[in-house]
């Protein structure tokens, strides 16, 4: 039970220092308390886009009409490294339904080319098929004002065909990606605005 506690301490911390990774890192322990039980949903407001790792960038407007996953993540966050090939599984189950993922990369470097490098080494480890983008402190900011989101990553922001932000993932313990998928899933089966049912 102490081990449990202290490794909650630690967790929260590290959260509200918005320097570590969050989540939770050991098996078999429970998550912290998911941020989507007291979430308000919301559009991004000053967030609109974000320079992509090979180029141009990725707006919200162009992924409107879609499903889309925000993996807010970092290179060094063992979570992230962790949750890497569940989000490439993710994206190749739905892709084709019109589900989308966009990775947000917060580096430590100082360096954009530095960090640039980091993300698509990051990309290339894993597979990942998605747009990685270096990730604009607005969105924290955002976060943080609209859903007391503090900083921790991985967090992962679930949004529906409008854009709006319907769930939040602080981490994605083992086992948690079949809510992640089920979510998904019911998101994609909503009407697509304009469209008779």
């Amino acid at each position: 039970m102490m081990r449990k506690g202290l490794a909650w301490a630690a967790t929260l911390a590290v959260a509200l220092l918005a320097a570590g990774c969050g989540g939770n890192d050991e098996e078999g322990e429970s998550a912290p308390p998911n941020p989507a039980d007291r979430l308000t949903l919301f559009r991004f407001e000053k967030f609109t886009s974000a320079p992509r790792i090979d180029g141009g960038e990725v707006s919200l407007e162009g992924l409107t009409g879609k499903v889309v996953v925000l993996d807010l993540f970092g290179t060094w966050c063992p979570p992230c490294r962790r949750s890497a090939p569940i989000l490439v599984s993710l994206y190749e189950r739905y892709h084709a339904r019109g589900f989308e993922i966009v990775g947000l990369a917060y580096e430590a470097t100082g360096d954009p080319a530095q960090s640039k490098e980091a993300v698509a080494a990051f990309g290339r480890e894993f597979g990942i098929p998605y747009a990685l983008a270096l990730g604009p402190k607005v969105v924290w900011a955002e976060l943080r004002r609209k859903a007391g989101i503090q900083g921790a990553v991985p967090t992962l922001l679930l949004m529906d065909r409008q854009g709006v932000v319907r769930d939040v993932f602080e981490g994605l313990p083992p086992g948690h990606e079949a809510a992640l998928a089920d979510r998904i899933e019911r998101l994609l089966a909503e009407p697509v605005a304009g469209q008779a049912k």
